[in-house]
């Protein structure tokens, strides 16, 4: 998608009257906006998406963290965070141990050059949050910030099957 294609997306779907359908409408159409900012983060350092939220969960966690932990925080089967970590493995951006609590699972640590890869990453990120953000003032960004986790809450609690 280039820019114009990107300018035209803008305009999608306005024709939506029932507010509940626009506003989940507008919040997938900002999602698939900042994918597309965010692919050339991601291209230009030879990573998915996928790969840069394991090196984010992973960057924050000292000890490790459980593959079904790291699937169950991406919303990511097992067999494909399985097949994802293998992957960042051989690149050798995190390596897996066997979790000597269970050892039936295994444990993904960051490899220094997954570190020094998300350290790269990180403030470019940033960034560019910063710039996607930059119309909206902090006591607005605390107020999307609230609508949105109670609006997750709220699908998740409308939508989720009882255990």
């Amino acid at each position: 998608m280039n820019k114009r294609e990107l300018y035209n997306f803008l305009d999608s779907y306005n024709f939506i009257e029932d507010m509940s359908g626009k506003t989940i409408i507008n919040l997938l159409k900002s999602v698939e906006i900042m994918r597309f900012v965010y692919n050339d983060l991601f291209v230009n350092h030879g990573i998915s998406e996928s790969k840069f939220y394991v090196l984010l969960l992973l960057s924050y966690s000292n000890d490790g963290m459980a593959l079904s932990e790291i699937g169950d925080k991406m919303l990511v089967t097992r067999a494909n965070m399985t097949g994802l970590i293998d992957r960042m493995e051989k690149e050798e951006l995190v390596e897996k141990k066997v979790n000597p609590k269970d050892r039936r699972s295994s444990i993904a640590y960051l490899t220094n050059k997954g570190r020094t890869l998300f350290e790269e990453i990180k403030d470019t990120h940033i960034d560019f949050s910063k710039q996607m953000t930059s119309g909206l003032s902090i006591e607005e960004k605390e107020q999307v910030n609230k609508l949105l986790e109670k609006l997750q809450n709220d699908i998740v609690k409308s939508f989720s099957e009882e255990e």
